[in-house]
């Protein structure tokens, strides 16, 4: 584990590193609660002025998380096999689930010994979807909201509460319900001027 000299007054409670995680805080960042859970590892960098209160779990030992300055991670939950890229001013509420993979195979066969194998470091995941999830800059992600893998989302977008994304999003939307989709488009220019 290795923190910026900075950030390590603000490790207040709860960090959980088992078998050689990387973490990385940024100047200013405030880290209340995090617990890193891992079977083998994975890496965290965590950018300047953020404020983190999340869970974050890998489920290999490559898997990679990047938050960038200025974000703020309510009691979330962010699952990564491979990548989890998060921008600069992005907002994420409370019960949020970002997640890179589907977990199990739908084969039976191919589950079967998942939860005996994910627990001694040894699940196979060649039957399982796995994509990277990236959340571009001045994203607002709403409480209990879930990112599925692949999904990008794009530059000032907003996820609505409890929003199940499967798809990427485009840029300055605004997207709600299950499957996630358009309720309204905002522009930039509309961002700025707001009081």
């Amino acid at each position: 584990m290795k923190l910026n000299p900075s950030a390590i007054g603000n490790l207040l409670a709860g960090i959980l590193v088992r078998n050689r995680s990387r973490f990385v805080v940024g100047t200013r960042s405030r880290v209340r609660w995090l617990a890193l859970r891992s079977v083998r590892g994975g890496n965290t960098q965590i950018g300047r002025d953020c404020i983190i209160n999340c869970i974050i779990s890998f489920d290999d030992p490559n898997g990679r998380v990047s938050i960038g300055d200025r974000c703020y991670l309510g009691s979330s939950h962010l699952v990564c096999h491979s990548g989890i890229k998060i921008g600069n001013d992005v907002i994420i509420s409370w019960g949020v689930t970002i997640v890179d993979h589907d977990s199990h195979s739908l084969d039976w066969n191919q589950r079967k010994n998942d939860v005996r194998d994910w627990g001694i470091g040894r699940k196979d995941w060649s039957g399982v979807a796995i994509r990277p999830v990236v959340i571009q800059d001045k994203v607002w992600i709403g409480f209990g909201a879930s990112i599925l893998k692949g999904v990008t989302v794009g530059e000032g977008a907003v996820i609505g509460a409890q929003a199940v994304v499967t798809r990427d999003v485009a840029p300055y939307t605004v997207v709600a319900g299950n499957p996630a989709r358009i309720i309204r488009h905002i522009t930039p220019e509309a961002v700025l001027t707001q009081d």
